[in-house]
C-alpha cells in the first residue's frame, strides 16, 4: 500500500509555510536548520524506519518554498510559525525533533507552548546566554557561495581539515556537494539570501538558558563530538539545565544524524519512549 502523503501551503496571514506530511504511526515534527529546504536530498523521509512515523516537515519562513513577511523575525516569531502550522494541520500534540537553528526554534516553542510538545529532541544546537552560543554564522554571510560552503564544511565537522580532504577526495566531494547544494540555492537567490540573514540576526539574540529549568516534558539533547558550530559542551550545559534530560554524544559533527547510522534509531527510540 502506498504511503499516505500530503503537502500544501499553510496560510499564516502575513506569509505562507510549505509543509509535507508522510507516513503512518506516532506523530513527529521535524524543525530543520539554517538554509534548509524540504526538496533537498536526503530528507527525513529517506531515513530507514521513517515510514513507521507520521512525519511533518516544513520550510521555515523565507526558505525553500515558504514566503516571508516584511518585518524582521525574532526567535519567538519562528516558534509562533510552528504553533500556527500545527493548528492548521490539526495536530494538537506531537514529538518534536529540532536540528541546529531548528533546535533553537524548538526550545522557544516548548517554553511558550509546552502543551504542544509530547517529547522533545534537541540536536546540534545551543541555548545561548550562560549555556553558550553557537558559532556566529553571520561572519560568513558575505562570502561567495562556494567559499561559504567550504567554510561550513570545516565548521560542521572539525575533522574535515584540508589534510583530510586531500586524503579522502571522493568523500570530501560528497560532503562538499551537500553544503554547496544549500549555499548555491540560498546565497545566489536574493530572497533566500535575505531570509538567511534574517535567521542569522534572530539567532544572535537567542537565549533560553535561564528558562530551560521550567521544561517538564521528556527531553533528549544530542550532539556530535566533532561539531564546530554547536560545541558539545553547549549541549551538556543545556541538558544539565533541563530537569531529567537525557544527554548523548555521537561520533560525527554538526550533521551527526546524517553521518552516523546509529543516530536516527536512537532518536526514534526516544520519540516512542522505548
Amino acid at each position: 500500500m502506498p504511503l499516505s502523503t500530503s503537502s500544501g501551503m499553510a496560510d499564516l496571514g502575513t506569509h505562507q509555510l510549505f509543509y509535507k506530511i508522510r507516513g503512518q504511526g506516532p506523530r513527529l515534527l521535524q524543525i530543520s536548520g539554517t538554509n534548509s529546504d524540504t526538496r533537498h536530498k536526503p530528507s527525513v523521509y529517506d531515513i530507514p524506519g521513517a515510514d513507521s512515523y507520521e512525519i511533518l516537515s516544513f520550510d521555515n519562513r523565507g526558505m525553500g518554498q515558504s514566503t516571508s513577511p516584511d518585518e524582521p523575525p525574532s526567535m519567538e516569531a519562528y516558534a509562533e510559525d510552528v504553533a500556527k502550522l500545527l493548528a492548521i494541520v490539526g495536530w494538537k500534540k506531537t514529538a518534536i525533533v529540532g536540528f541546529s537553528f531548528g533546535g533553537m526554534i524548538a526550545q522557544h516553542l516548548a517554553l511558550h507552548h509546552p502543551h504542544l510538545v509530547e517529547r522533545l529532541v534537541l540536536c546540534c544546537t545551543s541555548s545561548g546566554g550562560r549555556g553558550g552560543a553557537s558559532y556566529p554564522l553571520q561572519k560568513l554571510q558575505d562570502l561567495p557561495a562556494r567559499d561559504f560552503a567550504a567554510s561550513m564544511m570545516k565548521l560542521m565537522n572539525v575533522s574535515h581539515t584540508d589534510a583530510w580532504q586531500t586524503e579522502n577526495p571522493i568523500e570530501a566531494k560528497r560532503v562538499f556537494d551537500m553544503y554547496w547544494q544549500s549555499a548555491d540555492a540560498t546565497l545566489n537567490d536574493p530572497v533566500k539570501y535575505a531570509a538567511m540573514k534574517a535567521q542569522f540576526a534572530a539567532r544572535a539574540h537567542h537565549d533560553t538558558y535561564d528558562a530551560l529549568s521550567s521544561l517538564s516534558m521528556p527531553v533528549l539533547v544530542a550532539c556530535g563530538e566533532d561539531d564546530g558550530v554547536a560545541l558539545p559542551e553547549n549541549s551538556k550545559r543545556m541538558a544539565d539545565a533541563i530537569p531529567g534530560a537525557e544527554f548523548h554524544v555521537f561520533e560525527g559533527g554538526h550533521m551527526f544524524f546524517k553521518e552516523n547510522p546509529a543516530a536516527w534509531p536512537f532518536i526514534f527510540r526516544f520519540v516512542t519512549g522505548a
